[in-house]
């Protein structure tokens, strides 16, 4: 069942439909950038979440998370994805493949976090 929440999620951020998404996660969210990328945030809340989002599309043109597997393990989910667009100002085109760890409860999302490797977010998810 989480994995369905996730998904639709995915697709409703996927259509612009940010109130859709949002009501589908929990009010304290918590969003966590890879450490290792410069100066990684960890957003809070539904305003932390659309800042996140709204920090990929300031960085690039034709943004796009295109989840490609959806792994269910108990109130986590583990989903590889590829990020795809093209740099803002370098117009260089990104596809890069990551993964976003998804922790629920009571039916909601209170935590996401990206994740370089898939082998490290199955560890980080505890498979």
């Amino acid at each position: 069942m989480s994995a369905e929440v996730v998904r639709e999620i995915y697709e409703r951020f996927r259509a612009d439909d940010i109130e859709g998404g949002l009501a589908l996660l929990d009010p304290d969210i918590e969003v966590r950038e890879r450490p290792e990328i410069p100066d990684p945030h960890v957003y809070r809340g539904y305003e932390g979440v659309v800042a996140a989002l709204g920090a990929n599309r300031a960085e690039f043109d034709e943004v796009d998370l295109v989840p490609e597997e959806f792994i269910e393990l108990g109130d986590k989910v583990v989903v590889q994805l590829h990020f795809v667009g093209r740099g803002r100002v370098s117009g260089v085109p990104v596809d890069e493949a990551l993964c976003h760890l998804w922790s629920m409860r009571d039916g909601k999302v209170v935590r996401i976090e990206v994740i370089s490797d898939r082998d490290e977010a199955l560890r980080a998810a505890g498979a």
